[in-house]
């Protein structure tokens, strides 16, 4: 990701933030012990977690609802698109 920003000439601060609404993913990036129910993960998951730790990226809570990368995985219902879309800054086509 960040060689891509870099590609692009896009400036970022790091630790970059990564925005999800998984909160039980934020909690498990935080902790460092692994326990019973996070050893079932395999390793290459632990990637992220090293990277928090890392100080490379960060993870941040974000609402269902406002989570702009839905509109280009899912199907949304017209007035979530369109919300999504306007935080996006991105207008309508319009014909003349």
């Amino acid at each position: 990701m960040k060689q891509t920003l870099q590609g692009m000439h896009v400036e970022y601060e790091e630790p970059l933030p990564i925005m999800l609404d998984n909160t039980s993913a934020i909690i498990i990036s935080k902790n460092l012990v692994l326990h019973s129910k996070t050893k079932h993960i395999a390793i290459k998951y632990h990637f992220l977690r090293e990277q928090v730790v890392n100080k490379v990226v960060k993870l941040e809570y974000i609402a269902s609802n406002e989570q702009i990368a839905d509109i280009f995985t899912k199907p949304l219902l017209r007035e979530q698109f369109e919300y999504l879309r306007e935080k996006m800054a991105i207008v309508p086509f319009q014909r003349h």
